[in-house]
């Protein structure tokens, strides 16, 4: 599986400067020694480890926990700064300030700096891709048992996984280092500025659209989610182009992958086996899974939300409990949105949780409470997010009609009233099933930014002056990064707060 394929990490990329701390300039991949020489570029069959070794990557730099600490960026990112989450300020002093009970000061993040400061891990990933792209397109097409359809394959999975490790780069830092080619000598690399996020924003879209020229559906196979394929770069490419606010693109891409016919929404009655993997309506998931063999699962990345009794002897302080302010707003009546009882747990106990992920193994009887998993992929993207996407990106152009149409096959599943609201209503309306089909996923504070709604929802912590000077990114470790990159600028926001 993904981690498998390593036997260590002898790179440490440090992009800021984008230096090796070692003469080795490679990662080291089962059974070679090298994989960047020509001895391993030589087939169809090492071109595919190296790209498990991308996947690897990309979900090591999202995952990833800094020490002595409690916040992967995906959620630390990409849900706390939506206001989701209550944390105990004595256990989880160390996040209030990134909350908007702390007016989000991401400036202040004791412990976390590894994680939300420190881009360098998701370079790594890029670096990877770049291998892949340029190596096995110089693969002859009969190195590759499945001929030029595999190499198709290989090289358009490559140029996801790139486009969507810098989309993510730009959604949470803002502008990143662009580089467009792998390193050649690592030892001798130039400084680089930072590019700006159009720029890049249109890389990504031009890796996108030739990934989706590459790539056919999985749909049907074994790898069918957790590798990416043509729906998986339609569904990028919408978001790439919402982010731009180019909504009739957004829409157009959308509709690609709502008519493909490749994926459904999941019934609500099994609504938990989007979590689960390889579900009807998940487009692109990162395998996470528990298997006796080869165990990519983890303990505290889902199960942080959770606490006793879905995890034995986890007292509930030590857990992300749902803000019941906001679930209070979104759900007014539970009884009637039939995703509720799917989405929030333990009610009764008087600390709710998220059970969205509450698929919890122990899988040492003998070992508990601590030999424990929580089994479930990480759904990236899925249809009821495209079917919301499409719905903002008609109201943005006007298309109160089709922003309705789109919005209501979503609420029809959660057993809601379609909406007859036009114009500013509409579209708060989308924001607010947004907030309630993908609460705690790692998306709903990007959507805020995308959407400009940081004024309206985050009053106390957002300015017109912090939103013009895009305070909504975080900071970087300077500290750390620019000793390898003199060239590299803070933002703006955060150079005096």
């Amino acid at each position: 599986m993904i981690f498998k394929q390593f036997t260590k990490w002898v790179t440490a990329i440090l992009i800021g400067g984008i230096l090796l701390s070692s003469c080795k300039k490679y990662i080291e991949l089962k059974p070679h020694d090298a994989t960047y020489d020509e001895v391993f570029w030589n087939s169809g069959d090492n071109a595919e480890k190296a790209l498990t070794g991308a996947y690897g990557l990309l979900r090591g730099a999202i995952t990833y926990n800094a020490p002595d600490a409690d916040g992967p960026i995906h959620f630390v990112a990409g849900d706390l700064p939506a206001d989701e989450f209550w944390l105990d300020g004595g256990y989880y002093w160390f996040l209030q300030s990134i909350l908007p009970v702390g007016r989000n000061t991401y400036s202040y993040a004791p412990y976390l700096e590894p994680s939300v400061k420190d881009w360098t891990r998701f370079y790594a990933a890029i670096n990877q891709c770049h291998l892949v792209v340029e190596n096995t397109e110089k693969i002859p097409v009969d190195k590759f048992d499945g001929g030029q359809a595999f190499k198709n394959q290989l090289v358009g999975e490559g140029r996801f996984l790139r486009a969507y490790a810098y989309f993510y780069i730009t959604r949470i830092w803002g502008d990143p280092v662009l580089t467009k080619e792998s390193l050649k000598d690592p030892l001798s690399v130039q400084p680089i500025a930072r590019s700006p996020e159009e720029e890049v924003l249109n890389y990504c879209i031009e890796d996108l659209e030739k990934a989706a020229e590459l790539l056919d559906f999985n749909t049907g196979t074994a790898i069918s989610k957790i590798r990416a394929d043509k729906g998986a770069a339609w569904a990028a490419l919408a978001h790439v182009y919402a982010w731009k606010h180019d909504y009739a693109n957004a829409g157009k891409y959308c509709d690609s992958v709502i008519n493909s016919g490749q994926y459904s929404l999941q019934d609500v009655d099994s609504y938990e086996q989007i979590w689960a993997g390889q579900s009807q309506e998940s487009i692109f998931e990162l395998n996470m899974l528990y298997n006796v063999d080869n165990n990519e699962a983890l303990d505290y990345f889902f199960g942080r939300f959770l606490h006793d009794p879905l995890i034995k002897n986890k007292d509930a302080y030590t857990s992300w409990l749902v803000n019941t302010d906001l679930t209070g707003y979104l759900f007014p009546d539970p009884s009637i949105d039939k995703r509720y009882d799917k989405i929030i747990g333990l009610v009764q106990t008087g600390d709710p949780i998220l059970i969205k992920y509450a698929n919890v193994n122990y899988y040492d009887p003998n070992n508990q409470p601590d030999a424990f998993v929580v089994n479930n992929n990480l759904v990236l993207l899925r249809l009821a997010d495209i079917y919301l996407l499409k719905a903002e990106a008609a109201s943005k152009q006007g298309d109160d009609i089709g922003a309705q149409e789109a919005l209501n096959i979503v609420k029809e599943r959660a057993g809601l009233e379609p909406s007859s609201n036009t114009g500013d209503a509409l579209f708060n309306e989308i924001l607010e099933e947004r907030y309630r089909e993908l609460y705690g996923e790692g998306s709903l504070a990007y959507d805020l930014i995308r959407m400009e709604k940081l004024l309206e929802w985050l009053p106390d912590s957002y300015t017109p002056d912090r939103i013009a000077k895009k305070g909504y990114y975080w900071p970087l470790d300077m500290r750390k990064l620019l000793p390898q990159d003199p060239l590299l600028t803070q933002n703006e926001w955060w150079k005096n707060h």
